[in-house]
């Protein structure tokens, strides 16, 4: 018969048994402690790319949403004390495998290293709004060393601080101009040909460039969302906006933009238009982006780069005039960013690809942003990010024109009637 053992004998068992287990709940706690700390650099980390373009890929051109250099991701940099360009630490090889790189910026670029320009910051604020950014000129640096080959300064945040930031970014994009072009700012909304020649930049200006010597894209920056005092006009400064003249100019600059260049127009193939709109964190695009975006495809916008909400938006296929048709993206939401919350950290790069069949392609590769930096997406939430990106940005497609494969959303824009006629194969 086994003796009932006392409750001092009991308490002593007990620390005994507690001390042989001591051990390994104190490494199973460790562990899940550590989670929070290092966790998300074993399961949401992803290596840098060796090779990001397949080689049936003849041209690629790769385009981006909303990118800030100024207030926490220049802190982050000083704080590890880097260069800017650690933003990009992640995403080199998609740029750098690309013939063409665009984005849009958002913020002046202004040297507040300059003690008379930084004591002019405070009283130039304008105080008709309550937030104001700005980037610092090593930003450009940044941009030139991750291959952008131009970027959309027609935003609502280009002028937060009045002339002051006009002038000085102004200053910088002509320092850059040799390394990269510049769209949707300016000296004024008209130029004449010799104020263009003696350096003066038309805000509602187009960039060309060729993709062979057949094929000539024409690139404009304009923006819906803006505050008092932005809107470039005859002899002021300012971004492309359609306060002035309402959308008659850029109908205009489209127009011209596809006319041929005997005729006085650029002679494009393709139009792409850079546009800041829509209604902030709104998933879905309003009506008033809708309208804009048939309006551009009537007048020949071929592919529309969407950003200003900071989060992602669908993409549409838009059919206008004369059975005329567009990739419209709404919104690529954050790529270079210090907000915080799961949306505004979702994104992706839109890149354009001319195959050497002839077909072409909008692919979309998923993002997530972690420490202000973009990263393909990784790990064990792969799965559940690529889902949500992708669910979002093909919410409004015909299901036969869109496969997901390799990790990417695939638009076939072949299928899809969009940049029909354009062929750069020989």
């Amino acid at each position: 018969m086994s003796k009932e053992l006392s409750f001092k004998e009991r308490m002593k068992l007990m620390m005994v048994r507690h001390r042989e287990r001591a051990l390994p709940h104190s490494i199973i706690a460790l562990v899940i402690l550590a989670i929070p700390f290092f966790g998300h650099h074993w399961y949401f980390s992803a290596s840098v790319p060796s090779d990001t373009r397949p080689d049936n890929v003849e041209y690629r051109m790769s385009m981006v949403g909303d990118m800030m250099m100024g207030r926490h991701v220049h802190d982050a940099a000083v704080r590890t004390g880097e260069h800017i360009d650690r933003v990009f630490d992640y995403v080199h090889p998609f740029f750098h495998e690309s013939d063409y790189v665009t984005g849009n910026f958002e913020a002046p670029v202004m040297n507040v290293a300059d003690p008379e320009i930084d004591a002019q910051v405070e009283d130039a604020e304008l105080h008709n709004k309550d937030i104001h950014l700005y980037a610092e000129p090593w930003s450009m640096d940044a941009l030139v060393n991750a291959g952008f080959d131009s970027v959309n300064f027609a935003n609502n945040h280009t002028l937060d601080y009045g002339d002051l930031s006009l002038q000085q970014t102004l200053e910088h994009i002509r320092q850059y101009e040799d390394d990269i072009d510049t769209v949707g700012i300016g000296d004024a909304l008209k130029l004449s040909d010799d104020e263009i020649a003696e350096g003066a930049r038309e805000a509602a200006g187009v960039s060309y460039f060729d993709i062979n010597d057949d094929v000539r894209v024409g690139l404009i920056g304009f923006t819906d969302s803006f505050v008092q005092g932005f809107s470039a006009q005859d002899y002021v400064g300012g971004v492309f906006t359609p306060s002035y003249q309402g959308f008659a100019e850029l109908r205009q600059r489209l127009l011209e933009a596809k006319m041929p260049e005997e005729e006085g127009g650029g002679g494009a193939d393709i139009t792409m238009v850079h546009v800041h709109w829509g209604d902030e964190y709104q998933v879905g695009y309003n009506d008033r982006q809708e309208i804009l975006a048939q309006y551009m495809t009537n007048y020949g916008a071929d592919i529309i780069i969407g950003h200003h909400s900071h989060v992602l938006e669908p993409v549409k296929i838009m059919e206008g005039r004369d059975d005329h048709r567009s990739l419209v993206m709404f919104s690529l939401g954050n790529f270079v960013f210090d907000q915080g919350w799961t949306r505004t950290k979702e994104s992706t790069i839109a890149q354009l690809d001319f195959l050497d069949d002839g077909s072409k392609r909008m692919s979309f590769v998923p993002m997530f942003i972690e420490d202000t930096r973009p990263r393909e997406t990784a790990g064990w939430t792969k799965f559940y990010r690529d889902y949500r990106i992708f669910r979002t940005l093909r919410q409004e497609l015909d299901e036969n024109i869109w496969t997901v494969e390799d990790g990417r959303l695939n638009v076939d824009l072949n299928a899809a009637g969009v940049l029909e006629g354009v062929d750069i194969t020989p």
